[in-house]
């Protein structure tokens, strides 16, 4: 019973790795030289852009470190945050209240 289970898992995984190649060859078939993808339409932001992008969406400083998978000192740096401008902003913040 063993030897035929083996030989199951062995034979399904053949032919997942039959159809991945398929498709892949049927992909390449059908892009031609020059021929837009998707890919060729999405933009890569950088780490100051993003962090940028996200703090002006409100996003904390400590949400987008996490995101980024970088520490809040880095965040603080790339968007140009001082201890100053954190006090500044911490007081006017807590003025408005």
């Amino acid at each position: 019973m063993g030897s035929i289970s083996l030989f199951n898992t062995v034979d399904n995984l053949y032919n997942t790795m039959q159809t991945t190649a398929d498709n892949t060859a049927q992909k390449t078939a059908a892009t031609q030289p020059g021929d837009k993808t998707s890919e060729d339409d999405s933009v890569k932001l950088s780490t100051t852009a993003q962090a940028k992008s996200m703090y002006k969406q409100g996003q904390s400083v400590s949400t987008i470190a996490a995101s980024l998978g970088t520490d809040t000192k880095t965040v603080n740096n790339l968007l140009g945050i001082t201890l100053e401008k954190a006090i500044e902003k911490t007081l006017e913040t807590t003025l408005k209240a």
